[in-house]
């Protein structure tokens, strides 16, 4: 009831008295009138009856006509046939009856949206009250909820890569609803064009770009498999840095910027094998969100971008799966009903070894010498279980254990010397590395009510790294010898809970509150280093590293608000406090998006965010090995925080065949951090960090443009990004603005997929960049030292000179990959094969940078080391 009626019946209350009166409802009553107005017969009914009428002409209309007869009839009876048309209610009070307009009557229409066949819930799909122009999405638990007015009729509900449904409602009270969706793979014959998803300009959300599993997998099949982290750095604004070197790097940021979620639960490393692949296996993914910008109040702890990965829930009906196996890895994934209908698991499993074919050949060519060794590969496990207790309540448990392990064992004899045993003279070294993230939640789904969820996580998450090194030589002639060994140890852990409450009180508001509390407990190094020749006292910290405790809070509320038909606001607010060593960080971080609809369905979009981060990356600008160590801000470096504006424009056409978007940017960053040195950190004892670093600001801006094209048996987009990202640190580079290491003044994707017949899939993906910047010596001299890279003995060696820092740029990288992919339904499975070729023109990108020595020429010349050749790909596959 809105204000006025409550006004209205308050006023009513008072003015007459509740006594027994001359009428009730079961007075019979004798009327006849026709094609007169409902006025008429109520102005009738006083004359005759003493019924007063009450009401407001402004809320209530009675002028529709009516024939209406009637012999000795229940006054309620006559009233329900005159007033039930038009959905007015009425009331006594006293001895009036008030009549109330339609739209004080309201239901609210809530459940979840499913895949028909899996029972899996379904995230960000539409649900949509055509009569009243009035919907909904599905939050990240596959639930809805929309209050409206009574008469809406039917529902139209749609999802992508899912056949759309009509919901008809009955009655009028509350309606909780599970509706399934078919997948259209599983129909016979599917009509693409029907498919209705939410077109760009209707969104209020920008700087977004969201994958759902269909979509997903019309992705090239790249050594044999899809990818979710290669996918995402494929789009405007986002690069994976360099061939080889893994991660994310979103408008302008660092990697350590990205807050990457796994079923909620941040992740610290996100690369698998050099960044060839990603941590996460693309079948267990049920949808990705991506956002560089506008960021929502619900997220916060990171600059640059947020990875929303939501995991798959397992198959409540039936037992399914897939395995594949290939020339460089294979996988095997399972899912089903422990109890039907309520119970159920998924679990993934995956292994790569190109190790076994490269340590053959490098063998066969006595590359590595004799009792030498390599080895290179990763692994990764998935389990999740979830159960129903009710309509209301449901629980998940997720685990995720993956980890990278390099090894480099090499051994060069004296072939000459045939007077001494091996292992007395000659050279040998070892090179071990290994990496990995574990990942464990526990999460609580439950509904309040038909407008209010709730979903309470409790997670942990781990990220750890160590690398060990050897190296030997002994010269008989001379008796020179050497033993060193050395080796590291850091580790990142995170432990806490958060809640999260989801409330929609009617269409034009989406609300979302909650709170989070996150223990950081880091570890950053511990070292042991000896020289068993020296007689210096060797480094030795793994007995007592260092270790330091951070406690975070959060609360956070944002509304997604209509304000009206052609202007959305997303309006949020996201509070934390950070406490380290004795000191409180705290910051208030304001959210605002905005979304105006132009004419011709063109959408123009602004967003505002301020976003903080109480951790720190610390990185050795000496090596591209992922031998960062994570650490927290402390009395001297306090938290990195960053302003960004954005405006963009966007539209889907009307049959929803293309989509185009174009943005433009403006980030700032404060309280960033650089090693002072240029080789720090591994094997070096990391005691006061906060003392090595220097604390300065960044800028990047740029644009970015999209057109896709997301029907028909081709699909594809072609992205372009214009960017520029600097730094100024005192102290370095004399205090003046550089260029950040990753900053790429072009970037250019095209992705093609094309379907050929029932059977063939051919996709290519084509990337360049532009060359990034390198630090070189303008000049050299010579100094006096124990000898010249020319002329060993001479006492002489070179010594660089720099000017600034960053003084020059490599040459650009591009890369083309093709995949062709042969499926075919068998009676109780399918089998497919795939053939890809990463970097199918073998192009030579730089993994890093050195300055080489050729003495006899007496010069030095800057060389490249390049690591991912063309590398081809076979792949069988079977999904049962």
């Amino acid at each position: 009831m809105s204000l006025a009626g409550k006004l209205l019946t308050g006023i009513l209350i008072l003015c007459f008295p509740l006594n027994v009166l001359a009428w009730d409802w079961q007075t019979r009553v004798t009327i006849a009138v026709k094609d007169q107005p409902i006025s008429a017969v109520c102005t009738l009914l006083e004359k005759e009856y003493g019924i007063h009428f009450s009401y407001s002409n402004e809320l209530v209309s009675l002028s529709r006509r009516v024939t209406l007869t009637a012999q000795h009839q229940r006054l309620k009876k006559i009233l329900d046939e005159l007033f039930a048309p038009d959905e007015i209610k009425y009331i006594r009070v006293g001895d009036q009856v008030v009549l109330l307009p339609a739209q004080h009557v309201s239901h609210t229409i809530s459940g979840y949206v499913k895949d028909a066949n899996s029972g899996e819930n379904l995230i960000g799909a539409t649900v949509y009250a055509p009569a009243l122009k009035e919907g909904t999405t599905t939050n990240q638990y596959g639930f809805f909820s929309l209050t409206t007015a009574k008469d809406t009729g039917r529902l139209l509900i749609s999802y992508i890569g899912y056949q759309p449904q009509w919901q008809s409602l009955s009655g009028n009270g509350n309606q909780f609803l599970n509706i399934t969706l078919q997948p259209v793979g599983s129909l016979k014959e599917v009509v693409v064009s029907a498919r209705e998803n939410t077109k760009l300009q209707e969104q209020t959300q920008m700087s977004k770009v969201s994958l759902s599993p269909s979509e997903l997998q019309a992705m090239p099949r790249l050594l044999g498999e899809v990818d979710v982290m290669r996918t995402l750095q494929a789009m405007p604004g986002v690069s994976s840095g360099m061939d080889g070197a893994g991660g994310l790097y979103v408008r302008g940021g660092g990697p350590d910027q990205n807050l990457i979620l796994m079923d909620g639960t941040p992740v610290f490393n996100c690369s698998h094998f050099f960044g060839v692949y990603s941590l996460l296996n693309a079948d267990v993914v049920k949808n990705t969100d991506l956002y560089k910008g506008a960021f929502p109040a619900r997220f916060g702890g990171r600059l640059s971008s947020v990875v929303d990965i939501a995991m798959k829930e397992g198959d409540m009906k039936a037992f399914h799966g897939n395995a594949s196996i290939g020339l460089i890895s294979t996988k095997f994934n399972i899912e089903g009903p422990i109890i039907k209908d309520k119970t159920s698991f998924i679990f993934s499993a995956r292994r790569s070894y190109p190790d076994l074919l490269l340590n053959a050949a490098l063998q066969a060519h006595n590359t590595l010498g004799v009792g030498g060794e390599f080895q290179a590969y990763f692994y990764d496990v998935n389990v999740k279980v979830n159960h129903i207790f009710s309509q209301k309540d449901r629980i998940f448990l997720s685990f995720y254990k993956g980890e990278d392990n390099l090894l480099l064992k090499q051994m060069a004899n004296d072939s000459t010397s045939t007077t001494q045993p091996a292992k007395y003279y000659g050279e040998s070294s070892k090179f071990q590395l290994g990496w990995g993230n574990t990942i464990a939640a526990l999460r609580w789904n439950h509904i309040y009510g038909p407008q209010l969820f709730s979903n309470v996580t409790l997670n942990f998450s781990q990220y750890a790294f160590s690398t060990q090194y050897e190296h030997k030589y002994m010269i008989p002639i001379s008796g020179e010898r050497s033993d060193v060994y050395g080796t590291y140890r850091s580790r990142m852990e995170n432990s806490g809970g958060r809640i999260d409450f989801d409330y929609r009180p009617d269409p034009r508001h989406s609300i979302r509150f909650g709170g989070i509390i996150t223990m950081h407990y880091f570890k950053p190094g511990g070292s042991s280093f000896e020289d068993k020749d020296s007689p210096v006292k060797p480094l030795d910290t793994l007995g007592y590293p260092v270790r330091i405790t951070g406690a975070e809070v959060s609360l956070y509320a944002e509304d997604d608000w209509q304000v009206n038909t052609n202007l959305y606001a997303n309006l949020g607010v996201h509070a934390s406090a950070f406490m380290v060593e004795g000191r409180c960080y705290y910051s208030l971080q304001p959210r605002l998006g905005l979304r105006y609809l132009l004419p011709h369905h063109w959408a123009v979009k602004a967003s505002y965010t301020h976003m903080n981060q109480y951790i720190h990356l610390l990185s050795s600008n000496g090596t591209t090995l992922p031998t960062d160590i994570w650490v927290p801000s402390t009395q001297r470096v306090a938290p990195m925080f960053s302003k960004q504006v954005a405006v963009g424009i966007g539209k889907t056409s009307l049959n929803g065949k293309y989509e185009f978007t174009l943005e433009g940017y403006l980030k700032s960053m404060y309280n960033m951090i650089e090693n002072k040195e240029s080789n720090m950190l591994v094997n070096q004892d990391v005691g006061r960090w906060d003392e090595k670093v220097t604390v300065g600001k960044g800028w990047s801006y740029g644009s970015e443009l999209m057109l896709q094209k997301k029907k028909g048996n081709t699909t594809g987009w072609i992205g372009y990004t214009l960017s520029w990202s600097t730094r100024r640190f005192p102290g370095i580079n004399n205090g003046e603005i550089f260029p950040y290491k990753y900053d790429h003044r072009h970037d250019i994707e095209v992705i093609l997929m094309q379907r050929l017949g029932k059977h063939w899939d051919i996709s290519a993906s084509w990337h360049y960049t532009s060359g990034m910047p390198i630090t070189l010596p303008v000049s050299s001299y010579n100094g006096t030292d124990n000898a010249s890279p020319y002329e060993p003995g001479t006492g002489n060696t070179a010594i660089d000179r720099f000017d600034n820092w960053y003084n020059y740029r490599t040459s650009d990288v591009h890369r083309l990959d093709m995949g062709i992919t042969y499926s075919k339904q068998k009676k109780h499975w399918v089998k497919s094969w795939n053939l890809s070729v990463f970097n199918v023109y073998n192009r030579k990108n730089p993994f890093f940078y050195y300055i080489g020595e050729d003495p006899e020429a007496k010069q030095r010349y800057l060389t490249q080391v390049t690591i991912l050749p063309i590398l081809p790909s076979i792949t069988y596959a079977i999904k049962f």
